[in-house]
């Protein structure tokens, strides 16, 4: 079995340009970054046959998987982006560059929230790797594929490791 990870395209979408944001702003930043426009950009499917395609609900990602594979993509909601903003403070004002040092803390920290995002993923991939398809694409978001790529190669599969996946870029995993 071979699986194709991608990173959506990355999105315009400017940072607040005040120095300090309020959690607020920062929400409504997030949902304008959600329904922003997206660089396209042609794809390296690296000559694989994929024959299906998993993407996340998100708007972003669904316009990503629209654009490699077709319309023909089947929308998954566990592989949607983690959002920790609920655990934040909501009465700061911080600069945009703290508030995303906060996120990522969050998003990498034990909580309810990150315990239930990762049995999400490992649900899906125990799902997929039961599944008789050869060559799959998957389209989500920067984290979401870092967890994938854990879960993957704890089963066995065998490909080119990353940290901070490119946006467009197909990431190979195949069963060893």
């Amino acid at each position: 079995m071979k699986i194709g990870l991608v990173r959506h395209f990355k999105v315009k979408q400017p940072f607040p340009s005040k120095f300090l944001v309020s959690y607020n702003e920062l929400v409504k930043w997030f949902d304008d970054y959600e329904s922003g426009e997206i660089e396209y950009q042609p794809v390296d499917k690296l000559d694989a046959n994929w024959t299906k395609c998993y993407a996340s609900s998100s708007e972003r990602v669904t316009k990503t998987a629209r654009h490699i594979f077709g319309d023909d993509i089947i929308l998954i909601d566990s592989l949607r982006e983690l959002s920790v903003l609920p655990l934040m403070n909501k009465k700061l004002r911080l600069p945009v560059l703290l508030w995303g040092i906060l996120i990522r803390r969050k998003s990498v920290s034990r909580n309810s929230l990150t315990e239930l995002f990762k049995n999400k993923i490992t649900i899906f991939v125990d799902e997929l790797v039961k599944g008789n398809d050869k060559a799959v694409l998957i389209v989500s978001h920067g984290l979401v594929m870092i967890y994938l790529q854990k879960e993957l190669i704890a089963r066995g599969f065998i490909g080119t490791p990353f940290r901070d996946p490119d946006n467009g870029k197909v990431y190979v995993y195949d069963r060893a």
